[in-house]
């Protein structure tokens, strides 16, 4: 199954308001980037959200069978909006997800 589009898939999810990396409070208005990943039963998943000053721009190492994706965003009243791909990392062949 080929995964949906991570930034229109993400774009409107839900996420917390404090960046995962250095605790800084996000404000609606705010630059934000995210790490999301995919799996076939799961779909895109949110594991961290970062402020724009602590945030990664490129995956360094890829997870064995996970779709793996960096997004750039707004973060609106506890919602991604304006969500853009950074980069991605696509499963590993072979690999059962």
């Amino acid at each position: 199954m080929t995964p949906t589009n991570p930034a229109k898939a993400l774009n409107g999810a839900k996420t917390g308001h404090i960046c995962d990396r250095c605790n800084k409070g996000i404000r609606t208005g705010d630059k934000v980037r995210a790490y999301a990943t995919h799996y076939d039963r799961d779909g895109w998943i949110l594991r961290r959200v970062w402020c724009d000053e602590c945030g990664d721009s490129a995956i360094s190492e890829s997870t064995d069978g996970a779709d793996e994706v960096i997004v750039e965003a707004v973060f609106w009243k506890h919602r991604l909006v304006s969500v853009e791909t950074l980069d991605r990392s696509l499963p590993s062949k072979g690999v059962v997800q």
